[in-house]
Order: structure tokens, then C-alpha cells, then sequence
């Protein structure tokens, strides 16, 4: 957690700060400054409420003047949560908490010990900070690494999902249990007794792995990260986690560091007059889902420095094309990126269409795609560290748009289709 201990944050008189067990007579000239001192700290409590550093622990005694969040976050890539401050809790919103939801859904996170308010009725009343989370998507995991949490990480969906070696390893310690993915074990969840069960739901239609958790009566906190049409804005959610426990400091810390690399990285193809064409994706089950112009990948691509064919779409989701619509569009793009992540050689790309040797890109091997980081089985890193490392992303995406900007980078998350 933030602190293990507690401390006023507020002025304090000079004599406070003595030692115990030191004691002296002070000169006349001491004796001015302390009363000085006093008189200001006075004077600044009857303006201001005391303030506590963020508990790992429930409050003792409960005091309804001290502000219990000295520390706050406050979003402002992200579109999808709102946060407001209260003495002892936090109300969270989540705007839009799956795609086409007609309801906000809100959250009171009270801090341990203190008395969780009684007029948000329809409110999800979440005691923080947590100290056992399921962790239903691999995109938090990151989170609770960067914030220092991994002792509260109780339980995750799909072991063969988690890229990061220390969570894998505190599996097979037994230290964190796998509950599934899409169809939880109930009784594994049961038996976990976690305080939050953080999750996602992908649309209003049926989704079992929501359905399931919801009626176990469990504590559960949609994320809704994925619907953020930027990659900081999805990169901000971190702020959110962070909210379960009181590590608003250390995420604002974090994102700022985030934001003002990519921006660095921004500045640097800010001036470029030339622009490679580029397009993304593949098709699925026949049909090629390409990312539209508003899209988190259609401003990926523009802030890499690419001009990218389908940025005129109006829309932030998918655009459903078939194979001879991409094909007049994209037949002479210089590069293809995020085709499907299975592929591993130019031989896996020809195997599922020959086809795709009619576009440019594939003939001059400028194919690229995000499977670099893959665990033994299967599990992508970009999937699950790549949404809270924007830059990194970035970074590569320069490299392969414009190498002589970033000649000392090497790929990261992506990696060239031979």
C-alpha cells in the first residue's frame, strides 16, 4: 500500500518535531519562533481539514474532519471514468462500461474503517484499499505490478494468457489461483474470497463470464479500458486501478513518465511532409475487421508518422470489408501491420491466401506484427503489457515507419514477417 504508517499534512509548530525524550530550554529568540509557529498552525487548521496519508490498513478511529486521500488522481486522456473526492471514499463512474451500454455504472470505494455513505443507492460499495483481487483480464496485471500490489493479486482468469514471469511463477507456488477464463469455477472464485473481482464485459448480449461472477454475489468492478479510443487514454486506466488501493501517488507518478515519453516520441514525427501508407489487421472467419479512423490503432499510426488508409472513417470501431475491398485500397501501401498474431513465417501468411502476395507489402516483406513477446503457450505480451507501455509501442512503430529516427531502438512488442 501507499504508507505504512500515518503522519499530519498539514503545518505542524516547530516544537512537534522535537524528539521525544529531548528536552532543553530554549532562548528567548526560540521561544518567538515556536509561538509564531503555533499561531500559524492555528490559523491553517481552522482553513484546511487535516489530512492522512493513504492507509494499508482499516482506520482505528474514525475522524470525519481528516481527508483520508491526500494523494488524488484525476483523468484526462481517458474518457470513460470520472473519480470524486470525499473525506473517507471515492466516487468512481464508469461512463460507459461496455460498448452501446445505456447505463453508468458507479462505484463508492470507502476507505476500511470509516462509514461508506448511505445516499447512492444504486452504488457498488467497494472497501479499499483491497487486499485480495481476481484479476479477470491480463491488462490489469501490469497495473497491480507498476503500483506494487502483487501481494493482493489472489487469483487471475487463463494462466496460459500471463506473459509476466513473476505472476507465472507465483502460480505455480500456488501463491495465485487460475479460475478460468470464460466460464469461471465458481467454487474457485468462492474459495478465493476475494474482496474484488476486477473484470469486463464486451457488450449488452449474453457473456458467461460476467453472468457467472454475477451470480456468485461477488464484488465486481467493470474496467472499460478497451473502449478508449487512444492508446494514453487506455494507458490512464492505470489511475483507476489504482483507486482500489489508495496508490494515486504512485500512478500519477507512473503515467507521467508514460505520457511525457510518448509525447517526446510524437514530437518527433510532429514536422514529417513525408508519410508511408499503411494499413492493419486481417480477415477473421472471412471477414477484414480494419480499424476506423478514430480508432486507438488509427492514432497509433498517425502519431508513428504513417499515413494510414482508413483514417477518414468516421467511427472509432471496426470497419467489417472483405478481401477485394481491402485489396483496391491497399494494394500499394508500404506497410501491413498487426496481421493475424499465429503467423510466424511469410510461408504461414501465403498457406491461408495466396492472395496476399498481390499486395505490396507482403512482396517487399514490410509485413508486420506484434508477436514478439510470446510466452511457451502462446500468451502475447502485447495484450498484456502493451496497453499500459504506449510509448514502447510507439517506439517501434517509428522504428519501422522511419528507422533514422530512432536508430538505436530495437522492436520490442513487434517483429518483421520473413
Amino acid at each position: 500500500m501507499v504508507l505504512s504508517f500515518t503522519f499530519l499534512k498539514c503545518w505542524r509548530s516547530p516544537q512537534l518535531l522535537i524528539p521525544k525524550q529531548q528536552y532543553f530550554w530554549p532562548s528567548k529568540t526560540a521561544l518567538i519562533i515556536i509561538s509564531f509557529g503555533i499561531l500559524l498552525s492555528a490559523c491553517q487548521s481552522a482553513t484546511e481539514k487535516p489530512t492522512l496519508s493513504a492507509h494499508d490498513h482499516c482506520v482505528e478511529e474514525f475522524d470525519a474532519t481528516v481527508d483520508y486521500f491526500p494523494e488524488k488522481v484525476e483523468p484526462y486522456y481517458a474518457q470513460g471514468f470520472t473519480v470524486e473526492y470525499h473525506p473517507n471514499y471515492k466516487l468512481v463512474t464508469v461512463k460507459q462500461p461496455w460498448e452501446e451500454a445505456a447505463v453508468d455504472l458507479n462505484y463508492v470505494f470507502v476507505q476500511c474503517g470509516t462509514p461508506a455513505p448511505t445516499h447512492y443507492p444504486e452504488a457498488t460499495i467497494v472497501e479499499i484499499p483491497s487486499q485480495r483481487v481476481l484479476a479477470m483480464s491480463t491488462t490489469y496485471l501490469p497495473h497491480i505490478e507498476k503500483l506494487g500490489q502483487l501481494h493482493a493479486l489472489v487469483g487471475v482468469g487463463d494462466r496460459r494468457l500471463i506473459y509476466s514471469e513473476v505472476i507465472r511463477e507465483k502460480i505455480v507456488a500456488g501463491a495465485i489461483q487460475e479460475v478460468g477464463d470464460l466460464q469461471p469455477d465458481a467454487e474457485k472464485v468462492l474459495n478465493l474470497q476475494p474482496d474484488v473481482i476486477l473484470s469486463y464485459r464486451l457488450d449488452d448480449g449474453e457473456n458467461s463470464r460476467f453472468e457467472t461472477l454475477k451470480s456468485l454475489e461477488q464484488t465486481i468492478v467493470l474496467d472499460a479500458a478497451h473502449l478508449e479510443s487512444t492508446p494514453l487514454g487506455r494507458a490512464e486506466w492505470l489511475k483507476f486501478t489504482a483507486l482500489l488501493f489508495n496508490q494515486e501517488a504512485k500512478a500519477n507518478q507512473e503515467f507521467a513518465a508514460i505520457a511525457q515519453r510518448y509525447q517526446e516520441l510524437v514530437n518527433k514525427t510532429a514536422t514529417l511532409t513525408e508519410l508511408p501508407t499503411a494499413f492493419s489487421g486481417s480477415p477473421f472467419q472471412g471477414v477484414w475487421y480494419m480499424p476506423a479512423g478514430k480508432s486507438y490503432v488509427a492514432q497509433f499510426f498517425r502519431d508513428a508518422g504513417a499515413d494510414y488508409l482508413w483514417q477518414d472513417s468516421d467511427s472509432r470501431l471496426s470497419l467489417p470489408l472483405d478481401y477485394e475491398a481491402v485489396l483496391a485500397k491497399a494494394k500499394d501501401a508500404d506497410f501491413w501491420l498487426n496481421p493475424n498474431q499465429d503467423w510466424r513465417t511469410k510461408a504461414d501468411l501465403l498457406r491461408e491466401d495466396r492472395r496476399y502476395d498481390l499486395l505490396k507489402a507482403s512482396q517487399t516483406k514490410q509485413v508486420y506484427i506484434a508477436n514478439a513477446r510470446l510466452n511457451p503457450e502462446g500468451g502475447n505480451d502485447f495484450w498484456e503489457s502493451g496497453t499500459t507501455n504506449p510509448d514502447i509501442i510507439l517506439a517501434d512503430l517509428i522504428k519501422i515507419f522511419h528507422p533514422e529516427l530512432l536508430p538505436d531502438h530495437d522492436l520490442f512488442y513487434y517483429r518483421q514477417l520473413d
